[in-house]
């Protein structure tokens, strides 16, 4: 008996429990029972317990141990327990049906209707998902092929365990909002938020997240319409997509990621499949046009499906329109101008619904032609809306007033047809070759209907969202909003999209979306939807205040993404527009923010001449502000390029405007300290640094505005972590650097955060080679690919001296040598004693003291001439000394 407890307790989806004082006098339950559940996750058992419980204090329960419930429930009575415990196994029986605790298929629209034959595809990704040795499945198909039909088909069958995963998570890159080129940052926020995750502004470490997310549970991840991300010869041009793939293909942990596109897709690794999924056989062709209502025989049916190459969408909108128009006759086909043989399926579904066109009326033509320009799920409210705003012109116009009923009653009509595809969400969409073919048509049909549907389509989720002043804090208000603004652009309502943009979406210099909800990829799908893509040019009728905003904000978008060329233009667009509009003050911001580009890239003498051309403009303009901004900057630069002495002036420069022109003027106390700081460690004024990074640090967290943005916090809080290690408070510093490192991930801003790893990887580098590796690998995550040629050297530097403590000799040489190309190429000086004290280090584990001695004294001879006294770099080359006496 207490075998057959053990059993079928080990094998119930859920247990629930009656629990009572007697309950734990029954010897199965102490011998078998217990140590049975006492293994479960506690969302498996529920407990009911009775009234006597609740009478000896929960005695009971407390020694229920491990299993004990939050939820526990109380009854009285029997009838009561009976109630409770259906109620639990009710729940438990509903859990048990949903199978996985997250299904979110999201934008991966259901087959309107099952699939017919692909079984060898279907087996294939069956035996991949228990196949631990296969981590990706890549669909591969042209268009209208069924690649997305056959992965939902798929996971539609294995309702409601969907194979025992715990959870199946979709998004779609070919079907994101319009507005800007899609990217790979929207697609991982969808899939984060799937799971409940919350998406950050660092689209590097949503990336992260994600993966260690999906290897923590068994995950089918289905990343559909890939080919937006990649060229045309299937090579992938987004990073952060490359990134997420390759992780998810090293290893899934008994999971499956399943990607379909339309190019080849050659990724590496053992554990890619791929299925290249061609015409439909020709008896499952037929089937389909019998399915639709196709009347005649096999070899009729097999001739036309023939003519149609077989392919899936061809098959399903011919077969609907036969049955539609000519009552199924398969004759009728042979009357069908289906194009050349060599027609690609693309231009051949042009046809096709062109045949459809002429039959359509008029209001199904409006609610194609509106769902196809909306480029998402539309629902019915939308249409409704549409429909009712006044002055409505060409095709829209059609639907009138029509009511909620009367509009479903034509979306149901259309559904029928494969026109229209409905959603989960109660929503209707289009496959993306019909949507493409309904807007290309209306677009040149009736250019006036169309921009009057987005005029309508502006106001319409303009004013679904609430204004920031009625509490637009919750990350769906944005939604409409971020919709509003690529309708009213091609609409041609410049002004008015930029309001929503600047006043709703970033609430002005706050950059709230950015700050508090992380929409890094929805902000620049925003931003980039203003500007002509070949020529960064600004499109529409704009004041130049209002250019020269968007042309700095997206350069320094951009300059965060990592997209540093891309970032240069924009700005260099945002110098002339201020220039020639005599915004002096506007001009000096964004030739700064071109010098940080590229001084990121490793250009510093064009970095430096940029920052001059700043100063310029700053004391034409006469504030103080951007006065102080192009300095701190240039002695920032000064310090890179080993000018050491000039750096110091510099910052004393700064100090003195400061302290004269600081009266009435709000936010101005922090600039210059932390940069400031940096430089005094190099010159050895330790404590006078520490104090000033303790400083900057109580400005970052003060309720200043100009000095309390996360970003500053954590700048702020590296260099104090810098100054306590000098101090040698190393327990303070080593969490310094990792809050430091937090603060900025959070701010969104990783064009800062390898930094802050490799700070973290130094600290570590002679006391634990592990961590400090760890850290490595983080930094080199995000900067790999960017052209960050400053840090890429800092990485290098750091990394040989990981291996040289490690005693990794060859490692090393080839770091330093990749380190000396670096700051050679760059003009970094300031960090090539270092390289020379790291090469004395080399050669003295090799036990060549000639080259020690050379070393050392190249490192001594830089650092004198330019003034660094770093403390470690001096303690290090005093060590050479005493190695060099020794020898």
């Amino acid at each position: 008996m207490e075998h057959g407890i053990d059993e079928r307790l080990r094998a119930a989806t859920h247990v629930v429990i009656l629990v009572s004082a007697r309950l734990l006098d029954w010897p199965a339950w102490r011998s078998v029972a217990h140590r049975a559940l006492a293994h479960r996750r506690r969302a498996e058992v529920s407990l009911v317990r009775w009234r006597a419980c609740v009478d000896d204090q929960d005695l009971v329960l407390r020694r229920f141990g491990p299993i004990l419930d939050p939820a526990v429930a109380t009854v009285i009575d029997p009838g009561e327990a009976l109630v409770a415990i259906a109620r639990r196994v009710g729940e438990a029986l509903r859990a048990a049906r949903l199978g996985p605790r997250c299904v979110a298929l999201g934008r991966l629209p259901p087959p309107e209707r099952e699939i017919v034959g692909r079984e060898q595809e279907k087996r294939s990704l069956d035996d991949a998902l228990v196949n631990d040795a296969v981590q990706v499945v890549v669909v591969v198909g042209e268009g209208g092929a069924g690649k997305t039909q056959l992965v939902r088909t798929w996971l539609d069958g294995m309702q409601p365990v969907y194979g025992g995963v715990e959870a199946v998570i979709s998004c779609s890159i070919e079907d994101q909002d319009g507005g800007g080129a899609p990217s790979a940052s929207a697609a991982v926020s969808v899939l984060l938020a799937s799971i409940g995750e919350t998406p950050s502004a660092d689209p590097m470490e949503n990336v992260s997240r994600l993966v260690r997310r999906v290897r923590d549970r068994r995950t089918i991840v289905v990343i559909d319409g890939l080919e937006p991300l990649q060229d045309a010869r299937g090579k992938l041009i987004d990073r952060h997509m490359g990134i997420l793939v390759r992780e998810l293909a090293s290893q899934m942990y008994g999971g499956l990621c399943v990607i379909t596109t339309r190019p080849p897709f050659d990724l590496e690794g053992a554990g890619v499949r791929r299925i290249q999924l061609g015409p439909v056989d020709r008896a499952s062709a037929v089937q389909v046009l019998r399915s639709r209502g196709v009347r005649g025989s096999d070899e009729q049916l097999g001739r036309l499906a023939d003519r149609l190459r077989r392919h899936a969408l061809s098959l399903a909108l011919v077969g609907d329109y036969l049955n539609e128009a000519h009552g199924g006759d398969v004759v009728v086909a042979d009357r069908l101008d289906l194009g050349a043989e060599d027609i690609d399926d693309g231009g051949r579904i042009q046809r096709i619904l062109s045949f459809y066109e002429e039959r359509l009326k008029p209001e199904e033509r409006a609610v194609l032609g509106i769902v196809a320009l909306c480029e998402r799920p539309t629902d019915l409210a939308t249409l409704a809306a549409l429909g009712a705003r006044a002055g409505a012109s060409g095709f829209a116009s059609a639907l009138g007033e029509a009511s909620l009923q009367q509009l479903r009653r034509i979306c149901a009509r259309l559904e029928k047809t494969a026109l229209l595809l409905k959603t989960e969400t109660d929503a209707w969409d289009q496959h993306p070759l019909m949507r493409g073919f309904w807007r290309h048509r209306l677009e040149a049909s009736d250019p006036a209907g169309v921009r009057s549907a987005h005029e309508r389509l502006f106001d319409w989720f303009r004013d679904l969202s609430p204004r920031a002043s009625d509490g637009t804090v919750r990350r769906e208000d944005l939604d409409p909003l971020y919709a509003a603004v690529a309708h009213g652009l091609q609409a041609h309502r410049w002004s008015e999209s930029f309001e929503v943009l600047h006043d709703r979406i970033r609430e002005g210099e706050r950059h709230r979306s950015l700050k508090l909800h992380g929409t890094v990829a929805e902000d620049r799908r925003a931003f980039l939807a203003f500007f002509d893509r070949r020529t960064f040019d600004v499109t529409g009728d704009l004041a130049p205040a209002q250019r020269h905003w968007l042309e700095n904000s997206a350069g320094v978008l951009l300059r965060a993404h990592g997209e540093t060329f891309d970032a240069v233009r924009l700005l260099e667009h945002a110098v002339r527009t201020a220039n020639g509009a005599g915004l002096i003050a506007e001009a000096a911001e964004s030739v700064r923010n071109l010098a940080s580009v590229h001084s990121l890239r490793g250009n510093l003498t064009e970095a430096i001449a940029c920052v001059e051309s700043a100063v310029r403009h700053a004391d034409a303009s006469g504030k103080l502000r951007p006065r102080v901004i192009a300095r701190d900057f240039r002695a920032h630069l000064l310090h890179r390029f080993g000018r050491l002495h000039e750096a110091h002036a510099a910052f004393e420069e700064i100090e003195q405007i400061r302290d004269r022109e600081i009266a009435g003027h709000v936010g101005m106390e922090h600039y210059a300290l932390a940069n400031h700081a940096v430089l005094l460690l190099d010159l050895d004024e330790v404590e006078l640094a520490h104090d000033r990074a303790v400083l900057a640090v109580e400005l970052a967290y003060s309720d200043d505005p100009g000095a309390s943005s996360l970003l500053n916090r954590g700048l702020s809080m590296r260099t104090l972590a810098r100054a306590s290690l000098a101090l040698g408070r190393t327990d303070e510093a080593m969490q310094r650097f990792e809050e430091a490192a937090q603060i900025v991930r959070d701010a969104g801003r990783w064009d800062h955060l390898p930094p802050c790893y490799l700070d973290c990887a130094l600290f570590w580098a002679d006391r634990n080679a592990d961590h400090a590796r760890r850290h490595l690998a983080e930094a080199r995550r995000i900067f790999e690919g960017c052209g960050f040629l400053l840090i890429e050297a800092d990485a290098a530097l750091i990394t040989a001296r990981v291996a040289l403590a490690e005693n990794m000799l060859t490692e090393a040489a080839k770091e330093l040598d990749v380190a000396e190309a670096l700051l050679g190429e760059t003009r970094y000086r300031v960090r090539v004693p270092w390289l020379h004290a790291l090469r004395a280090r080399l050669c003295a584990a090799q036990g060549d003291h000639a080259g020690v001695r050379r070393e050392a004294d190249l490192a001594r001879q830089e650092a004198s001439e330019m003034g660094l006294k770093t403390r470690d770099l001096w303690r290090e080359l005093e060590s050479y000394g005493r190695i060099e006496e020794s020898s």
